[in-house]
């Protein structure tokens, strides 16, 4: 029997915060476990999408590179909770974004908000 109340909708990611904070609160995925998909806000505003293991570890490397060539800094980290099939899923995502993709770079304009539903849709479809 179903219940009449209706449930409180998941959060969308496991973090969301600054890239300072992300190795204090994901740990890497184990090979059983599968991976995560992380979104980076850039300062420019836009969103880059990776699929990782080690979540962490990606973002300190692209924080490294930012100082050595030049790249657009990180504000914002979204980590997705662990998928066995996380490459698959971060794929399913940039194609349900393919409309805002930048013609310039690998990143995508749009905001966390708008962002975040899509990943909710591709979250929840990808549990079941």
């Amino acid at each position: 029997m179903k219940s009449l109340r209706k449930s409180k909708p998941q959060p969308a990611w496991l973090y969301d915060g600054k890239p300072e904070f992300v190795d204090i609160n994901v740990s890497s995925a184990t090979p059983v476990e599968g991976g995560y998909v992380v979104a980076l806000e850039l300062t420019t505003g836009a969103i880059r999408l990776a699929a990782t293991r080690h979540p962490a570890k990606y973002v300190n490397t692209w924080r490294h590179n930012v100082r050595r060539y030049g790249l657009p800094d990180v504000v914002r980290v979204l980590v997705s909770k662990p998928y066995l099939r996380y490459e698959s899923v971060k794929r399913g995502l940039a194609g349900m974004l393919v409309e805002h993709k930048d013609k310039e770079s690998d990143a995508y304009r749009l905001g966390v908000d708008a962002l975040t539903e899509k990943a909710r849709q591709m979250f929840s479809a990808a549990a079941t």
